[in-house]
């Protein structure tokens, strides 16, 4: 069956949506959020365990919000360590320091961020104008400098900002890594940071061939689907907006390895769609797919190979 689903797609490839105006777009994002001040705030948190040290982190991103979560590393340290970057899936916190322990027991650093505006300790403050829905990816959507989705990506980069900026970190080792709306973040953030990222994971990512999305009503995008029901003249504004952040379009910045996965029975972030943007990495790349599986992916034993493919990876670099 996997055989199969990878013979369906392996060459589904729709054809790019990006406007002419598509790398301006991101590198005068990039630029403005260079313009920001990090401010990174570090405070440690209590936590039962000699062996971690666990920080409750802030930093400013775009339309200066500021964006908190946990910065969790090893207390033993003889050198700087490596940093994975957690994000987080649709209206998901950060949760707890327990969580995300697999990668601080191997001797890495975690820095993972509340995604603005999803129920964490992250705002979003900056306003909207009317008309849209309750559903956050209607936000904004009709003008994509301050469209919701650009706040998102633009968070994603600056969590690499801050792995750098921190005295721990070895800054030849950032690594991506996230499930759903993570997985489109992390393949964002790598698209947009390029040769800065050492690995990126993402899991059934979402923001991938997004008219598809929108078209059949899945997952998230469901809430776009239901705006163009009310206000139906602003389909083409709409779609216009949805390319700067359709990840297939972005996808041939990437410089770094990737490993993915997908699921066979995902319903809300179907495998078909990631392939279009899977299809077009041109570095180094790996996909697992689990047949059986829904949107839950391959759960702890997709866990468990990341941590042995990002072990060798690293300790074969180190050896070089």
């Amino acid at each position: 069956m996997i055989e199969e689903l990878q013979d369906q797609l392996k060459n589904y490839t729709p054809e790019l949506t990006k406007l002419v105006d598509f790398d301006l777009f991101w590198e005068q994002t990039k630029q403005e959020l260079k313009g920001i001040p990090l401010n990174i705030r570090c405070d440690l948190s209590a936590y039962p365990s000699s062996e971690i040290e666990v920080y409750n982190i802030s930093c400013q991103s775009l339309f200066n919000e500021t964006l908190r979560g946990w910065y969790i590393l090893p207390k033993q340290r003889k050198q700087k360590i490596p940093c994975v970057i957690e994000y987080r899936g649709f209206m998901s916190c950060v949760g707890q320091p327990m969580q995300y322990l697999n990668w601080v027991t191997m001797g890495y650093a975690v820095l993972v961020l509340d995604i603005r505006g999803q129920g964490g300790q992250t705002s979003d403050t900056h306003p909207y104008p009317a008309p849209y829905l309750p559903h956050l990816l209607t936000h904004g959507l009709l003008d994509q400098t301050i469209y919701y989705q650009r706040r998102l990506f633009a968070d994603a980069l600056r969590a690499v900002d801050v792995a750098e900026a921190l005295p721990d970190i070895d800054n030849r080792y950032i690594v991506l890594s996230g499930i759903s709306q993570g997985g489109a973040l992390a393949m964002a953030a790598a698209s947009l940071a390029g040769e800065r990222i050492f690995m990126t994971f993402a899991d059934v990512p979402s923001s991938s061939d997004v008219f598809q999305r929108i078209k059949e009503e899945k997952g998230s995008f469901s809430g776009i689907a239901d705006y163009l029901r009310l206000y139906p003249d602003d389909l083409e504004q709409v779609m216009n907006v949805q390319t700067y952040f359709d990840t297939m379009n972005m996808a041939e910045w990437i410089k770094c390895p990737v490993v993915a996965s997908v699921a066979g029975k995902d319903q809300v972030c179907p495998a078909k769609n990631y392939f279009a943007t899977y299809n077009r990495i041109k570095s180094q790349k790996e996909l697992f797919i689990y047949p059986y599986n829904g949107h839950e992916g391959g759960g702890e034993t997709h866990i468990l190979k990341k941590m042995h493919i990002l072990f060798e990876r690293i300790s074969y670099h180190v050896k070089k």
